[in-house]
């Protein structure tokens, strides 16, 4: 994760944004070197930091050293990062790096041991089918509507920083957050398996793939998922009060059942727990669902909530067949039911700011 910010900070710092000179040279590629780039050494940490080396090459002479187009870069690097990592970053021309068997036998040996992180000539790849995916996802990202399309080049150049990408929207941060994951849902959804790259293939976890240009932290979709999962919560709501004005008992408790479910993950989800991890040991539990979230936030249950729980997960993780609906209803009336999914729904809003956000059906 800290690899793939550092990558995508730098990047973003070197985009030649000038119209005039001095302009920037060419970021030419980006490398790993180092202990921490041998496969087979063991990474622990200690008390120091864990250092990360990272060589950037670029086209002029000019434009190498630390310090002189650099330094800012690194005092980004320094806020971007947890405390427990660092970055030691050192620039050298391609041409340099072209004479280190000459020159430098020690330079030699880690540029030769180290991992590429970017290179520029394989960006977009070359090849036929990675070049028609790459047009593929272009022309998706170009007929998305402008406050996804905002959203989601704002997080191409920064990541999930919510405080870059509300301001150009005029939003609120959970309403960016909002925005960038339907831009992400429409993506995908436009793109197709066969075009989508592996950095969007969150279980590969293995290194983005440059024919998108985004570097991302896997839990990035995690967090996006969870303002989804949110807003699913409310359409529930919404269902659970019509079936009710309709005077449907199970249905009330079908989507109860739903209702509590997507919020309590939405919760875990915004606290940082995986999707994957949510699958696996959570499940349709909606008893495990409140107390993982009880310890992330969520107040103690009230005497309604306590009663309803224990059979409504019971209902929700046995298949919510008829019988079960009914023993939900005799530990709490409707109405009662309603009320008190309604409030839990409510209270995960206030807690992760996404109160008043439009169910996904609006």
């Amino acid at each position: 994760m800290a690899i793939e910010r550092a990558v995508r900070v730098l990047r973003a710092y070197f985009i030649d944004r000038r119209d005039r000179a001095p302009r920037r040279g060419t970021l030419e590629g980006l490398m790993l070197v180092g202990k921490n780039a041998d496969a087979s050494a063991r990474i622990t940490w200690g008390r120091d930091p864990l250092l990360l080396e990272i060589w950037a090459f670029v086209d002029h002479e000019a434009y190498k050293g630390k310090e002189r187009y650099w330094g800012r870069a690194q005092a980004v690097l320094k806020s971007q990062l947890v405390r427990a990592i660092e970055v030691e970053l050192s620039v050298f021309t391609v041409d340099e790096a072209e004479r280190f068997a000459l020159t430098n036998p020690w330079l030699a040996e880690r540029y030769e041991g180290g991992i590429v992180l970017f290179d520029r000539a394989m960006d977009p790849p070359r090849n036929a089918e990675g070049l028609a995916a790459h047009d593929r996802i272009t022309a998706a990202v170009a007929s998305l509507d402008e406050p996804q399309r905002i959203a989601f080049q704002r997080y191409r150049a920064y990541g999930l920083d919510l405080g870059r990408i509300s301001r150009p929207l005029r939003t609120s941060e959970a309403e960016a957050r909002m925005i960038l994951a339907e831009a992400f849902g429409t993506l995908l959804a436009e793109i197709g398996d066969e075009a989508r790259p592996r950095s969007l293939r969150s279980h590969l976890g293995n290194h983005p793939r440059h024919n998108l240009d985004l570097y991302h932290r896997p839990g990035d979709f995690d967090l996006l998922l969870a303002v989804t999962f949110y807003r699913r919560a409310v359409d529930h709501v919404g269902m659970m009060v019509e079936a009710h004005a309709r005077d449907r008992g199970s249905t009330v408790v079908q989507e109860a059942a739903y209702a509590t479910e997507f919020a309590l993950k939405a919760l875990l989800l915004h606290a940082g727990y995986g999707d994957d991890w949510n699958r696996r040991h959570i499940g349709l539990d909606l008893e495990a669902a409140l107390n993982h979230a009880r310890a992330n936030g969520l107040d103690p249950p009230s005497a309604e909530l306590e009663r309803l729980i224990t059979p409504l997960s019971d209902y929700h993780h046995g298949g919510r067949q008829p019988d079960q609906a009914q023993a939900v209803l005799v530990a709490l009336p409707p109405a009662e039911i309603v009320e008190t999914a309604a409030t839990l729904v409510a209270d995960v809003g206030t807690i992760t700011g996404y109160a008043g956000l439009p169910g996904e059906e609006a």
